[in-house]
């Protein structure tokens, strides 16, 4: 399927880049790509080793001093399923002296008889009550609970104990700690731990296991650099650092500790090297480990590492677990992706159908990060199993076929938005439908759905969005302090747009390294400013594109450098016969411009531009004839083209310019006849209604501009119906051009000057007077003149302020006239002193004026009623003279 592109927005330019949905540059990499929460590490390490246990020892303490001596070998169970070692120690203990009561239960205790322990405690405390025994009774019936299972009992009085400050404490916390591994109560275990005054090495043991199995890596570090007097002096306590650290990815802290690492860890040390792609070092802790198959998947990644597979191979066929293998084939992908081996890639075969899609996903990203969209989608297709990556898959889904199928690629990230909570790729997944959503015209449902991501791909394209739309501002609010390239096009085409092109030039300067789009807002920019020699040379280095031709062509033909045209197009006359010809017109070789246009008519070739250019060639000429004969025979053109609808209409007003209504009414009648269908059909009736309003058919000119409002309100309807009326009903006429002049932006001028011609009242002819005050002089003087025309002597002398104003404006189309009125007002007012000043001064700054003549004789009128007579005839017989 044809591929989606979109011009780049910029609305000014008439040649950009194109450009079809793209990805970000991180849409998909290697270090992503391993980025999985199901990526396998070393499961099975196991951080073992023997400590002492305060309630395996407490009874060799020097407060138990039996006169017996009975020696048992005692041996605590392992843990837990992660570790493989014991906790054990030979204990014995010597019962010496006359402490019966203590010695019963403390003996029926290591007898293991248990239920004695229970009922000698119940007989014997009241005797053992407030001696320097009872807490450590108490103890031993806690013990003896415990194996009965009365163990929340056992657990109060024990966690009494171990929370206290006696000597017993320390046996107590490790009793509870021992019992809590051993039925794997890790929550409880951390709980307790935590209310410790005291720990002992056991119950730090214990605790930091505890930690590891609930993956409180951050607690398992603070809590193991709390108690540094215990893990100081044993330094095996680092195998729960170092695999805390290792599974934080903190793998130079892991390093960092090298020295403290044992065989438990030896195997995290090698992999954190290669992970920071030291080889060396985890060769050399690769001789330290254990032999075992955590050894074997070392060596395998480091054989990936030095790039020997066959190597790799044989680890690989030797080992007999999927997570073994899943760990060197996560290793190789993260090291060598996107350069990936696809014969190597064959060799890791899972016994499990979800991990062999892990298999089939990296192969169809490989494929994708190629630009092999259908490969892509063949492997990606074929992950059925692996949940996890099923939802992740309608990502990649979506971004392979968004190059071949756009509304496909949409549903896979519709699909996955439903499903991930991945930030990165649902605001990749957001950029990717915006611009699917923009390049299909849905630019308002683009900036909806981009409006939560604030990446800086998606403030790029939200700015163009906004360009397109014509909201300059919102598109420099969504790049402004954005860097990189792409932003800073997307600034200098805001400021190109705004004819900042000064701004637009230092956005574009620093762009590196240029591209082809840079280059031709660069060369247009140049231009702007009006550096044809640096234009020039952007030009030069791309003169064999299109684009750039065509561009720097438009621009040399606005500038006016037609002979400039026609040298730049001398090589290759055929491609740019338009412009050729257009320039040859310009020029006034119209002949040589006829001839290019008739020839790209001959060939089919820019019909609409090649017609016109033949009638403006004809119009330009004068020769009415042959304009005739060219407007006839576009109606003869049995060929469709672009425009042709409305290339008949501009003949027709070509030829109502020239007052030829003959034609123009055979060529309205032709557009009717044959363009039912048209976008221009209201312009169209309006030429029509001026045709009809110019040959004096008024009724058919009413039924034209009122055709012109079946689609709605038109105020050039409207303007051509007052047009009709304003000779048989100019009241009607004046109630439509009023409506314009308040409610039309386009119209507002033409309807005020319409109705400074109809007014017949003062009062409503002065506003519509006032508004060309500074807009247009002719009509503003014609106005005034007609205003002040229709004003008795009294009113004339209310229009004191108005007159002043006048005077003040100093508009020298205005002075004659406003000197003129001014006085006679101030005549009115029987200040004739006043009067004949301002009205000489008129006649004297402007004698030329129609208005200096009259100045003079109402000059003599007030010294005739001063009574200098004498001067105001010399003033009537120089009127005279002057006729």
């Amino acid at each position: 399927m044809k591929k989606l592109t979109a011009i780049i927005a910029l609305f000014v330019l008439n040649s950009a880049a194109q450009a079809a949905v793209s990805l970000p540059d991180f849409a998909f990499t290697g270090q992503e790509l391993t980025g999985f929460s199901i990526r396998p590490s070393f499961k099975q390490v196991s951080v073992s080793f023997s400590v002492q246990s305060g309630f395996d020892s407490y009874l060799k303490q020097e407060s138990f001093e039996l006169k017996q001596v009975d020696s048992k070998e005692y041996q605590s169970a392992d843990p837990g399923g992660m570790y493989s070692g014991s906790f054990g120690t030979s204990l014995s203990s010597v019962f010496v002296g006359e402490k019966a009561y203590r010695n019963n239960i403390v003996k029926g205790y290591l007898d293991k008889q248990y239920l004695s322990v229970i009922q000698s405690y119940e007989k014997y405390y009241p005797k053992i009550a407030k001696t320097q025994y009872e807490q450590e009774v108490n103890l031993v019936y806690a013990f003896a609970l415990l194996e009965t299972g009365s163990i929340s009992k056992a657990m109060d009085i024990m966690k009494g104990v171990a929370y206290g400050e006696s000597t017993f404490a320390g046996a107590a916390s490790d009793r509870i700690m021992q019992y809590y591994l051993e039925t794997r109560l890790y929550e409880e275990a951390d709980i307790f731990a935590s209310g410790l005054k005291t720990v002992t090495p056991y119950s730090l043991y214990g605790w930091l296991y505890s930690l590891l199995q609930l993956q409180r890596y951050e607690r398992v570090i603070s809590t193991f650099n709390a108690h540094s007097e215990i893990t100081s002096k044993d330094k095996r306590f680092y195998d729960f650092l170092i695999t805390a650290e290792y599974s934080l990815g903190k793998f130079d802290e892991v390093i960092a500790n090298r020295e403290n690492a044992g065989n438990n860890t030896m195997a995290l040390l090698a992999d954190s090297c290669l992970v920071r792609g030291d080889v060396k070092c985890a060769v050399n802790s690769y001789n330290s480990i254990p032999d075992n198959n955590m050894k074997n998947v070392i060596y395998g990644k480091i054989a990936v590492a030095e790039g020997n597979h066959k190597e790799a191979e044989k680890v690989l066929a030797a080992l007999d677990s999927d997570e073994d293998r899943l760990n060197i084939f996560f290793f190789y992908i993260g090291r060598n992706f996107p350069f990936i081996d696809l014969s190597f890639m064959d060799k890791f075969v899972f016994e499990s159908k979800i991990n062999n899609d892990y298999n089939k996903f990296y192969r169809g990203i490989w494929y994708l990060s190629k630009g092999d969209e259908m490969n892509a989608i063949r492997q990606i297709d074929g992950i059925i199993f692996n949940r996890d990556l099923i939802n992740t898959a309608y990502y990649y889904r979506g971004l392979a076929y968004s190059s071949i199928d756009p509304h496909r690629a949409q549903r896979y990230f519709l699909r996955f938005m439903e499903l991930s909570q991945d930030e990165q790729k649902l605001m990749v997944t957001r950029y990717m439908l915006g611009q699917i959503y923009y390049l299909d015209g849905r630019a308002d449902d683009a900036l909806m759905l981009l409006q939560p991501c604030a990446t800086d791909y998606c403030r790029v394209l939200k700015g163009k969005i906004f360009i397109d739309k014509k909201d300059l501002n919102s598109a420099w609010s969504s790049v402004d302090g954005v860097k990189g390239n792409d932003a800073a096009f997307v600034r200098a085409s805001i400021q190109y747009n705004k004819k900042n092109y000064k701004d637009a030039l230092a956005q574009l300067k620093p762009i590196s390294p240029k591209d082809v789009q840079s280059d031709l807002l660069l060369m247009l920019t140049y231009l702007k400013l009006g550096d044809s020699s640096s234009a020039g040379d952007v030009f030069n280095r791309h003169s064999k594109d299109e684009r750039f031709m065509d561009a720097y062509l438009d621009n040399m033909m606005l500038a006016g450098q037609y002979q400039q045209v026609l040298k730049l197009t001398d090589g290759n006359k055929d491609r740019y016969r338009l412009v050729r010809s257009k320039a040859l017109f310009s020029l006034g070789r119209y002949q040589e411009a006829l001839a290019g246009f008739r020839s790209l008519v001959d060939s089919g070739l820019h019909s609409f531009d090649a017609w016109y250019g033949i009638l403006t060639c004809y119009s330009a000429m004068k020769d009415d004839k042959r304009f005739d004969d060219a407007a006839r025979e576009i109606t003869q053109v049995r060929q469709q083209f672009d425009r042709k609808d409305f290339l008949v209409l501009q003949a027709a007003k070509m030829a109502l310019d020239t007052k030829d209504t003959r034609l123009a009414t055979m060529l309205l009648n032709h557009f009717f006849d044959n363009y039912d269908v048209s976008p221009y059909k209201r312009d169209a009736y309006l030429l029509r209604g001026q045709l009809f309003r110019d040959t004096g058919r008024l009724e058919q000119c009413l039924e034209d501009a009122q055709m012109m409002q079946k689609g709605g309100r038109s105020d050039e309807g409207l303007f051509l119906k007052g047009e009709c009326l304003q000779t048989s009903k100019p009241d009607d006429a004046k109630v439509i051009f009023e409506d314009l002049a308040k409610n039309s932006d386009r119209y507002r001028e033409l309807s005020y000057a319409k109705l400074v011609d109809l007014e017949s009242n003062p009062k409503d002819l002065k506003p519509a007077v006032l508004f060309f005050r500074n807009r247009d002089t002719d009509i503003y003087v014609k106005g005034l003149e007609k205003y002040f025309s229709m004003l008795s002597a009294s009113q004339l002398t209310g229009e004191k302020a108005l007159l002043d104003g006048l005077v003040k404006d100093a508009n020298p189309a205005v002075l004659p006239l406003a000197y003129y009125y001014s006085g006679t007002a101030q005549y009115g007012a029987r200040e004739y002193e006043t009067s004949a000043a301002t009205l000489l001064k008129g006649y004297y700054l402007y004698p030329n004026s129609k208005y200096a003549d009259k100045s003079l004789d109402k000059a003599a009128d007030a010294y005739d009623n001063l009574g200098r007579k004498d001067e105001a005839e010399i003033m009537r017989k120089k009127i005279k003279g002057t006729k």
